[in-house]
């Protein structure tokens, strides 16, 4: 077991197998001092800030490792001057984690900015004995101050508003890291829609703590970046090709609904127009159009159809696609009116932004506070009167649409 500190370095390009590389170096360097009982945490970590460099930076990477058998010191150094920050999703986000993480892991960590470009990200594991090591790379400086152009976001949908940057990080993540294992160089328009995400996620990041609050609309006004402006018209456009990517089955990440699409073309285009010199224009309900999927099983839609209570199925883009006769009668349509439209047809708009949230939320996370629950909600009937409804929603696996729900009505007596 060695009791000197061994360090090693190397250059990483921005590609997929990055990541593992650098998970290999770290573990390599541990376990030639002695300092197995370090392994896991560390390549955790290093994976993550690895990832992130490879997704937002769009330069090689620069992966210094130094460690005795009680503790590591891991930095990862890049060419992109935007410096990473915690995003606040939720507690049972799985995007945006890499940050919180190290904090909460790592006994020491930090982010430098250099003077003319790039920075360097860094955490260590356990206590260094005397001397601090000097750090590796170039001496970091305080961060020039860039000019902002002020952006109104007028009456913005709050629930909206936070999951629509969940989904897109999440999508625009796997996106990324798809395009570099396909074997070509990661386009610039990846790490420049990654950074407009990220300097606008953290001009506004006070929206998130709004997310679990009453607040159902609120007006922000966000200081960017004035160079950042152009990254916003590139980020609407490569999440909407992202979303085609995951209707096609390439990405594991679930397609955008389009109350989600509403929120991100507005915002985008928000941006480009204020900072054009152009007044705000507040957020007003709207809806993209319905993206196709493959046609559900007829097996479900025959059984809903035939079921004696009140049942609707629904598909991942929220489409209704079979309803019972006792359904249709409950909420007033006939089954072939209501056979099409979307879940939000028969949810109250109070509570849609709140149901859209929590739908969008499940297909990325897996969880729901309500899936397999009885629960008791008003549901809107199509004279824009509701009824008092104990809900059941239950999951059906289908692999050509990437899953069904199909709920249970049951009026409150």
């Amino acid at each position: 077991m060695s009791t000197k500190g061994v360090q090693q370095r190397a250059t990483l390009a921005p590609a997929a197998e990055s990541a593992r590389i650098a998970r290999r170096l770290v573990t390599d360097v541990l376990t030639s001092v002695g300092g197995d009982e370090l392994v896991d945490s560390a390549t955790l970590l290093t994976s993550e800030l690895v990832t992130n460099g490879i997704v937002h930076a769009h330069t090689d990477l620069q992966i210094v490792v130094e460690a005795t058998a009680t503790w590591v010191r891991v930095e990862v150094i890049d060419g992109n001057p935007q410096l990473p920050s915690r995003r606040e999703y939720g507690e049972s986000a799985v995007t945006g984690r890499g940050m919180e993480m190290v904090e909460l892991l790592a006994d020491d960590f930090g982010v430098d900015p250099f003077e003319h470009q790039g920075k360097r990200v860094w955490f260590r594991l356990g206590e260094v004995p005397g001397t601090p090591i000097t750090p590796a790379g170039p001496v970091p400086a305080a961060e020039p101050a860039r000019a902002t152009t002020t952006v109104q976001l007028q009456a913005t949908p709050v629930t909206l508003y936070c999951v629509w940057q969940q989904h897109a990080d999440a999508l625009l993540r796997e996106a990324t890291l798809l395009t570099l294992e396909d074997g070509g160089e990661q386009p610039e328009e990846y790490p420049l829609a990654g950074s407009a995400l990220a300097v606008l996620a953290d001009a506004a990041s006070d929206v998130f703590a709004m997310r679990d609050s009453d607040v159902a609309v609120a007006d922000i006004t966000v200081e960017l970046p004035a160079d950042s402006i152009g990254w916003f018209p590139i980020l609407r456009d490569l999440l909407g090709r992202a979303t085609l990517q995951s209707l096609s089955g390439k990405l594991l990440t679930p397609p955008s609904l389009p109350e989600i699409i509403a929120v991100r073309r507005w915002v985008c285009d928000e941006v480009a127009r204020q900072a054009a010199g152009l007044p705000p224009s507040p957020w007003v309900d709207q809806v993209a159009e319905l993206p196709d999927l493959p046609e559900a099983p007829a097996a479900v839609i025959d059984e809903v159809r035939a079921a004696s209570v009140a049942q609707v199925a629904a598909d991942t883009t929220n489409r209704i696609i079979a309803v019972s006769g006792a359904a249709a009668e409950l909420l007033g349509w006939t089954v072939e009116q209501l056979e099409g439209h979307r879940l939000v047809a028969i949810i109250p708009s109070r509570l849609r932004d709140r149901h859209v949230a929590g739908f969008t939320r499940h297909l990325l996370e897996g969880s729901s506070r309500i899936l397999g629950k009885t629960v008791r909600v008003p549901a809107l009937r199509r004279d824009d009167t509701e009824v008092e409804i104990d809900l059941l929603i239950e999951h059906r696996t289908d692999v050509a649409t990437r899953g069904l729900f199909v709920a249970t009505l049951t009026p409150v007596e």
